[in-house]
C-alpha cells in the first residue's frame, strides 16, 4: 500500500469510515482472528475491559517469572467526529484534551494504571486544574484561539496532530510507593532497556541516575523533533517558542528522565513508540567524566522499542554508518522553566 493509500485509510478509520474487505481469504483470516473476543465480549457476565491485547501470541501465556504483567483498564473510547461537534465551553477539562488531541490525550486514568498508582480527590482535583491551566494557556495562543472561536474542531486536531499530551509525576509504584527516577523506570519496564549481565551501564556511576521529576506537571509534547544539524537545541526551542507565540520559558528541553519517561508512558498508553525516529534525541542533562574535565551532553536513541543512554562533548553527528540526525523533542509546559544557554562543552 502506498503512504498516501495508508494516510486516506487512517483517516477514513478516524472518521468511522469502513469499507469491506474485497479479498474473502483476507476477511475470513481476520474474522477467525477477532472471533475468540467476540465470544467472550457476547458471554453473559463477561469482563467488559477485553481489549486487542488478547489477540496477540503472548496473551496466552502466562506471567513472567521475575515481573507480574499489568492488567491494562480499557481506555476511554475517543469522541467520534462524525457527529455533532459539540460546543468547547461545555465539556469537561478531560474532554477538551480528548476532542482535541484524541488518543494522544493520556488520561489521569491511564497514568494511574501504567505507574501503579491512585490519586486521591484532592490530588485528582488539583491535577486536573493544573491540565485547565494549560488548556487555557494553549487556547490563548494566535493559531490556536481562531479556530476555537470559529468552533473549528478539526483544525484544531490539525494543529496539534504531532502532539501527545502526558502528565508528570514524581512517584511510581516499585515494591512500593518510589521516587520517579531512571533507576526506578529501570525496574519498573525493563522491557524499555538494554541488559547489562556482567558490567553496571556507565550512567548508573552519574548523579542524575538518581535525579528524580520534582514536581507533577502536564506536558505537551511534540513527536518531530527539531533538527539541530545547524543550530544548537536552545536555538531551535527559541524559534519554537517564537513559531507558536509562546514565551520561551514555557518551552523545555526535556531532560534525559523526561524523555525517557514520556516514551514510556506513550508507549504503554499507545502501543507504539512515537518518539522512536532517526534522531539523537539531545537532553539538558550533562555530567563530567568521572568528576573531572568537560561537560559532557547526555542523548538518546530508541530502536526497536529499546532505549539507549549515551553521552558526549558537543553535539553528536550525522553518520553515514548510523544515519541519526542530532535533533530536539520539545515539550510545553503551563509554568515556567528555568531554562538558559546550556553550558559551553
Amino acid at each position: 500500500m502506498g503512504q498516501d493509500d495508508l494516510a486516506q485509510a487512517i483517516l477514513d478509520l478516524e472518521n468511522g469510515l469502513v469499507e469491506p474487505i474485497e479479498d474473502p481469504q483476507l476477511a475470513y483470516q481476520l474474522a477467525h482472528h477477532v472471533k475468540p473476543v467476540i465470544d467472550r465480549m457476547t458471554t453473559p457476565g463477561a469482563v467488559d475491559d477485553i481489549g486487542l491485547d488478547s489477540l496477540a501470541p503472548e496473551a496466552s501465556l502466562g506471567a513472567s517469572e521475575d515481573r507480574t504483567r499489568r492488567q491494562r483498564r480499557a481506555i476511554k473510547k475517543m469522541p467520534q467526529l462524525d457527529g455533532p461537534l459539540p460546543e468547547m465551553e461545555t465539556l469537561s477539562i478531560e474532554d477538551k484534551a480528548r476532542w482535541i488531541l484524541m488518543e494522544r490525550f493520556i488520561s489521569l486514568e491511564q497514568h494511574e494504571e501504567i505507574l501503579g498508582l491512585q490519586f486521591n480527590d484532592g490530588e485528582r482535583e488539583a491535577h486536573l486544574q493544573d491540565l485547565d491551566q494549560l488548556l487555557e494557556m494553549l487556547f490563548s495562543l494566535p493559531r490556536v484561539a481562531k479556530h476555537l472561536a470559529a468552533a473549528n474542531i478539526p483544525g484544531l486536531q490539525k494543529i496539534f496532530a504531532s502532539s501527545i499530551l502526558l502528565f508528570r509525576h514524581p512517584t511510581l509504584h516499585v515494591d512500593g510507593q518510589q521516587p520517579c527516577n531512571l533507576e526506578n523506570l529501570r525496574l519498573a519496564y525493563p522491557d524499555f532497556f538494554y541488559k547489562r549481565l556482567k558490567t553496571p551501564n556507565w550512567y548508573e556511576a552519574q548523579d542524575f541516575y538518581t535525579d528524580r521529576i520534582e514536581h507533577p506537571h502536564w506536558a505537551l509534547c511534540d513527536f518531530d523533533y527539531l533538527n539541530c544539524t545547524l543550530r544548537r537545541p536552545e536555538r531551535k526551542l527559541t524559534g519554537y517558542a517564537r513559531q507558536w507565540s509562546l514565551p520561551s520559558p514555557h518551552v523545555r528541553q526535556k531532560s534525559v528522565l523526561e524523555g525517557i519517561y514520556d516514551r514510556i508512558i506513550s508507549g504503554e498508553a499507545l502501543q507504539e513508540h512515537i518518539f522512536e525516529q532517526n534522531c539523537n534525541a539531545c537532553t539538558s542533562t550533562h555530567y563530567k567524566n568521572r568528576g573531572r574535565g568537560p561537560l559532557r551532553m547526555v542523548y538518546i536513541v530508541q530502536k526497536d522499542q529499546k532505549i539507549a543512554i549515551h553521552g558526549k562533548n558537543g553535539l553528536p553527528h550525522w553518520k553515514t554508518s548510523k544515519r541519526l540526525w542530532p535533533g530536539v523533542f520539545p515539550s510545553v509546559t503551563a509554568k515556567e522553566s528555568q531554562r538558559a544557554e546550556a553550558p559551553s562543552i
